[in-house]
């Protein structure tokens, strides 16, 4: 799999930032002194479990600086979580909204509530106000900017003091829509501008990852993918079975994955929650309104999902574009999600990945003749067992075993 590309002017950055500005950055970067050029990468594996735990990307990158990282990746301020955001699926755009948007993401027991451009419109009292209540909820903020605006030092250090000092812990940072050498540059200023400030960011409109993150834990994620922010895509199950073995190998994504409405095409419920398991996203952002989260049948799943795992197991059955069968496990709780492709499957899973002792199984199934539901069962098994998995086209399978 090669994960490098041509470097066109993207339509994106033409569009916000104008032609004159595209054609300058279209130039060849001027570099004075010795370059160092990056590692250029070719992940070559016997099967696809090999392919999605490869760590080469992460390992080629410098570890933490101490300075600012003292404890490295288990740095107290930096933790993943999953949030809640008002976008894709409706809700009040005013602060009242986002307020009650925090409300049930603590019904939720999410850590998060992404907050886009509408706060730039509150004072400081404002933002203080909805940082308090929503600290009461148990949900800490994220507020979206422009990377425009923070081309400069200055700009950096008012807007992440600004977050500091109100409360907020995180930054999604949009619309950097070019790979430049100086858009680069702007990627790794605001990586530590934001680390001096205790501010974990997300890059959004932006280059797919190249082991940043583990220099610079503070990233959480960053978008780089063709997620449900794109509402026109025709195939979306080939193209989520095709993700975990592309997109994914470079590093995590914010696929802003789960919706219930019409954004998830061919797709079934049950598929839109796997998608959740499958993909990658230390901050891993909701598409669905919290709300339709609450009011879904495998809610209680859902709300168990959690955004980072300690062990990830690609199963033999996975097929780039057609199926992808992932089994997850955090602490001693296992997940297996399932995105089925474009053709109705039944497939046997072996539970051989499970530990000793009996596990409490729920069950999170397509039904056959309405991809807006599932259907749910509850049981008894252990790593002897094997689950026969019946899928429609678009379909999915979602597990989460208990000890």
């Amino acid at each position: 799999t090669v994960l490098g590309h041509a470097l066109p002017v993207s339509h994106p950055f033409d569009l916000r930032y104008g032609k004159d500005e595209a054609k300058r950055l279209s130039q060849p970067a001027a570099i004075d002194g010795a370059i160092t050029t990056p590692w250029r990468v070719i992940m070559i594996g016997s099967d696809l479990n090999t392919l999605v735990n490869c760590d080469i990307i992460n390992n080629l990158s410098p570890p933490p600086d101490k300075n600012i990282f003292p404890q490295g990746l288990r740095t107290d301020w930096i933790r993943p979580g999953r949030a809640v955001w008002r976008y894709l699926d409706g809700g009040e755009n005013n602060y009242e909204g986002i307020k009650e948007f925090s409300r049930l993401a603590g019904q939720l027991g999410f850590e998060y509530n992404v907050v886009e451009g509408i706060w730039q419109r509150w004072t400081e009292t404002q933002m203080r106000d909805l940082v308090d209540y929503s600290n009461q909820q148990d949900v800490r903020l994220w507020f979206w900017k422009h990377s425009r605006t923070l081309r400069t030092p200055q700009a950096r250090e008012d807007f992440f003091s600004l977050l500091n000092r109100v409360g907020v812990v995180g930054a999604k940072i949009d619309f950097f829509d070019h790979e430049a050498k100086e858009i680069i540059d702007v990627y790794q200023a605001l990586l530590r501008s934001s680390a001096e400030h205790k501010i974990m960011v997300e890059f959004h409109g932006a280059n797919k990852p190249a082991g940043e993150s583990r220099t610079w834990p503070n990233e959480m994620t960053r978008e780089a993918i063709r997620g449900l922010e794109y509402r026109s895509m025709n195939l979306r199950s080939v193209h989520n079975t095709t993700l975990p073995f592309t997109r994914f190998l470079a590093g995590h994504a914010d696929y802003t994955p789960v919706h219930f409405g019409e954004r998830r095409r061919e797709t079934s419920w049950a598929h839109q929650i796997a998608t959740a398991i499958v993909f990658t996203s230390p901050l891993m952002i909701y598409g669905a309104h919290p709300q339709h989260i609450l009011e879904n049948p495998a809610a209680e799943l859902i709300k168990s999902i959690p955004s980072v795992w300690d062990e990830t197991i690609v199963l033999p059955q996975s097929e780039i574009g057609k199926l992808a069968v992932f089994a997850r496990r955090t602490g001693d709780r296992w997940f297996v999600g399932i995105m089925n492709g474009l053709t109705g499957r039944t497939i046997h899973v072996s539970l051989g990945f499970l530990r000793g002792g009996k596990y409490r199984a729920m069950l999170v199934r397509d039904q056959e003749n309405e991809p807006a539901a599932v259907t749910i069962e509850n049981q008894s098994v252990s790593h002897r067992d094997s689950l026969m998995i019946k899928m429609r086209a678009g379909g999915g399978f979602v597990a989460r075993f208990d000890l």
